[in-house]
């Protein structure tokens, strides 16, 4: 695989693109307005965080504009950080943020949208990507993701693809986008939104160039969004599905809401991590004996390598070729720093056969 340095972070091209991006990414989903949002970030940590990000060559940047209730204020503190830095830092970062799932004016928790005001209509898709540029504090989004499918109850689409991939095609020509990508979706729906864009597209280099879709060790078969629990699909299918169409593909919940970190095990479970407080859902789903062996297992293998659990988690995602970039969520400094090693640490045949024992 070719990769290039930056800062010692390794980079990767995004799909068939010529966009390079750090082979660890930087989530900001619990970034925003802690004393209003919900959210577990504010400015001054989160500044803080992004400039280390910098000095550790993490340059691929991943937000939305619904994170945190739909207030916007993750997009808002990411603006803020640029308008107070110079312009070489929005520069060097690879902005992406997705829409559509509605997002609030700043302040305005108690307002209804309408139905215009979410989904993937042109209307919401022009209107909404000036709003995304206003809260960034930039002139262009570096990757536009259409953040979920907008799908009818009997499976159609909600809006014709051609009017979705028109307006995407059109904010390139703007210059207000630069790539467009896609999120939470299945082979069959990347099938079908992939020839909707090549019949409208002014030209071959408007693709979708990738694809954020929830993967990780402990739950594989998510990657393929399909069934019930999103579990019910071919994880290798998928991969080849997307490295045939060159289209790079982004794990989002890398490490399992913490699972993968070595947080909770089964006689020492973190009572203050978020699959804890976040309600009994999260620990029916993660806290279970097949989960404390697999990280017992983990565990082992790591110790062996001199790595981190998240590390060897991480690692694993990026020993696929079809992933461009890991997006791991980051509230801590201590944890931007432990990813960053990720890109470093290297997996023997031996090594991967042996997580396969562990996780398939």
């Amino acid at each position: 695989m070719k990769t290039k340095s930056f800062k010692g972070m390794k980079c990767r091209r995004m799909g068939n693109s010529g966009l390079w991006v750090s082979e660890i990414g930087l989530g900001t989903w619990k970034w925003g307005d802690p004393s209003y949002d919900g959210s577990r970030v504010g400015d001054h940590q989160g500044f803080d965080i992004l400039d280390r990000a910098l000095e550790l060559g993490i340059i691929h940047w991943d937000t939305a504009n619904s994170y945190n209730i739909a207030s916007g204020n993750s997009e808002r503190l990411l603006g803020r950080y640029f308008a107070c830095r110079p312009s070489s830092a929005r520069d060097q970062v690879v902005l992406a943020t997705k829409i559509t799932n509605s997002a609030r004016e700043e302040h305005e928790m108690e307002r209804e949208f309408s139905p215009n005001e979410r989904g993937s209509s042109r209307k919401y898709i022009m209107q909404e990507t000036e709003r995304c540029l206003d809260r960034l504090q930039t002139d262009r989004i570096d990757i536009l993701y259409i953040h979920s499918p907008s799908i009818m109850e009997d499976g159609s689409w909600e809006t014709p693809l051609e009017e979705t991939y028109g307006a995407l095609n059109d904010l390139i020509s703007l210059g207000m986008v630069n790539y467009i990508a896609v999120s939470n979706r299945t082979a069959k729906q990347l099938e079908e939104e992939i020839a909707a864009l090549a019949g409208v597209a002014t030209n071959t280099s408007r693709r979708i160039i990738a694809v954020q879709n929830w993967y990780n060790l402990a739950e594989r078969n998510k990657v393929t969004t399909e069934g019930k629990d999103r579990l019910e699909g071919d994880e290798k299918a998928f991969l080849d599905f997307v490295a045939r169409k060159n289209i790079g593909l982004i794990p989002f919940f890398p490490l399992a809401s913490g699972l993968l970190t070595g947080r909770y095990r089964r006689d020492s479970i973190d009572t203050s991590g978020r699959i804890v407080t976040d309600g009994d859902m999260w620990k029916e789903m993660f806290l279970t004996d097949r989960n404390f062996d697999l990280i017992e297992g983990l565990d082992t293998i790591a110790k062996r390598k001199g790595c981190s659990i998240a590390q060897l988690a991480i690692a694993w995602l990026l020993s696929h070729e079809v992933v461009s970039s890991v997006i791991a969520g980051v509230t801590k400094l201590e944890q931007l720093e432990d990813n960053a090693k990720a890109s470093s640490v290297e997996l023997m045949e031996s090594d991967m056969r042996e997580i396969d024992e562990l996780t398939v």
